[in-house]
Parts: structure tokens; C-alpha cells; sequence
């Protein structure tokens, strides 16, 4: 398939992605740990377990496992679980890598995550499934358990060309509002110089613990 073929498949399907691969136009790839989520991690006193969903090539799970936690790592394109998998064996970690779509995770997991990491994927997906992946990442979660994430675009409007589709943060949210309570709000500044000032990096805490 050649690569002017990517716009006939939706993004919906893991085809889409897996031809973005292919091509080399990973725009959502910052080739390492994201910076602000390494911060983040590094002021954890404790192994936590996390659901890391889209995570592509994994550089944020590889280097969770490295650090003691139980990360497992979700995405449905072939080539980011093979290069997920090829980086793990290569560097011995024990990470529980997931070929699947992230819709079909409460078949399989019931609020048995601390966190559910977010990064490019809320942006990634249908807007008009924003509503069910809260839910998702609602029952994902242990009672106490929180959303870590960083939320892009934010100077892009919903109607734009997607993916990415972008996120108006009042909009967000709202939405949020209905299963978690935001506990942290910042424009962060580890942010890529791409992204600065484009993102903001939050954290939901589960409702009613």
C-alpha cells in the first residue's frame, strides 16, 4: 500500500496507523521518555501499576518498567507492538504489552490500575468517543486511582482536520467532571519546543475516594 493511500483508511483503524509507521510521519514520536512525565515518575514514592494507552513505541513504558512499576502498554498498530517488544527483550524489562484496541480494555481489566497514562491519544481518537474513553479510563481505575496526562492540542479548534483533533480545555473538563476531580492543572515546562505553550499537563482523581 503506498502512502498516498493512508487518507482512504479512517483513523479508527489500526491500517491508519500502522501505514503512518510505515511512512515514517510519527508525529506523535518524540523518539525518548516524554520529559514531563519523567519528572512526574521520579517524584513517586512507591511501585505503581500503569495502563499506558496508544503508547506506540513505548519510550514512556519502557522507562516506567526500568524505574519498578507495572506498566502495562496498550496500542493497536503492528509495528508499534513489535518495536515495543524488540526494546523490551533487548533491555530485559517485564513489560505486559497489549496488541488491542483501547475500547475493548474493560473486557479485560476491571479497576485494577493506580494510573492510566494519557499522552496523544484522547487527541487520536473520534471526538465524538471522548465521553466513552472517560468512562473507559474510569473503570480501569482502582478506586483512588488517577489519570495522568497532558492534554494536545490546546491551540487547535475541534473542527479541525484530525487526527490530531483538537482539545478545548473547559470543554475537557467538563466531561472529566462527571467520574473524576482534577487535582492538578499546569502549562508545563518540560514540554518539547514543538509543543510549548500547545499543551497542559493534568491529573483526575477517581470520584468519591
Amino acid at each position: 500500500m503506498h502512502i498516498t493511500d493512508i487518507q482512504s483508511i479512517h483513523h479508527s483503524q489500526p491500517e491508519y496507523w500502522e501505514n503512518s509507521y510505515n511512512a515514517g510521519e510519527m508525529a506523535w514520536d518524540l523518539g525518548e521518555p516524554t520529559p514531563i512525565f519523567k519528572n512526574w515518575i521520579h517524584s513517586q514514592k512507591k511501585p505503581l501499576s500503569i495502563c499506558i494507552l496508544g503508547a506506540g513505541n513505548g519510550w514512556d513504558a519502557l522507562y516506567f518498567a526500568e524505574k519498578g512499576h507495572e506498566v502495562t502498554a496498550v496500542d493497536f498498530a503492528d509495528s508499534a507492538i513489535t518495536n515495543m517488544t524488540d526494546s523490551a527483550k533487548k533491555k530485559n524489562l517485564n513489560l505486559n504489552i497489549l496488541h488491542e484496541d483501547i475500547f475493548n480494555l474493560e473486557k479485560l481489566y476491571d479497576a485494577q490500575f493506580d494510573i492510566v497514562l494519557e499522552y496523544t491519544c484522547y487527541c487520536a481518537i473520534d471526538p465524538n468517543k471522548r465521553t466513552n474513553y472517560i468512562q473507559m479510563v474510569n473503570n480501569l481505575l482502582k478506586p483512588s486511582g488517577k489519570l495522568v496526562g497532558i492534554l494536545f492540542p490546546i491551540d487547535k479548534e475541534l473542527d479541525d482536520n484530525g487526527p490530531p483533533f483538537g482539545v478545548d480545555i473547559n470543554t475537557t473538563m467538563t466531561l472529566f467532571s462527571k467520574y473524576f476531580t482534577l487535582v492538578e492543572k499546569e502549562i508545563p515546562a518540560l514540554s518539547i519546543e514543538r509543543r510549548r505553550g500547545r499543551e497542559v499537563f493534568v491529573i483526575f482523581k477517581k470520584n468519591g475516594y
